[in-house]
């Protein structure tokens, strides 16, 4: 009976963490990222969500579109970023990413990493908390 305690407990907690529907900004050919953070969320309703951010070049004028996608197109469509993306006048870049609000960035930094290791620690320390607490 612990035992089932305890696993109810862990996936209650991992789902807190990534349970939910995603929510991603949506916006079409604005010209920073920034303008594209500053448009409100919108909740993803197709299966297996991921915010997809498109960065374009063309004729010299860049912009930024951000919007739902499944993670099976973002994932095809970012396959080509090695061939398209930053490398002539007319170019092509996609990102995917899976927190609510996200848009992609180019030059992804550490803070998203950070962002993940502590909900993973948070969510291995209350595993632990309750494990202990069942008397295991």
């Amino acid at each position: 009976m612990k035992g089932l305690v305890f696993v109810i407990a862990v996936a209650f907690a991992c789902c807190v963490a990534t349970c939910g529907a995603l929510e991603c900004r949506t916006c079409a050919a604005l010209g920073t990222r920034q303008d594209c953070l500053n448009r409100p969320e919108s909740n993803c309703t197709i299966p297996d969500p991921v915010c997809m951010t498109t960065y374009k070049s063309v004729a010299g004028v860049k912009g930024w579109s951000n919007n739902c996608s499944p993670r099976a197109g973002c994932e095809a469509a970012k396959l080509s970023n090695h061939l398209l993306c930053k490398k002539r006048e007319v170019f092509t870049c996609v990102t995917c990413c899976t927190t609510d609000g996200c848009v992609g960035d180019l030059m992804p930094s550490a803070a998203s990493a950070a962002r993940i290791s502590i909900v993973t620690m948070a969510t291995a320390a209350l595993a632990v908390l309750l494990k202990n607490a069942a008397g295991f």
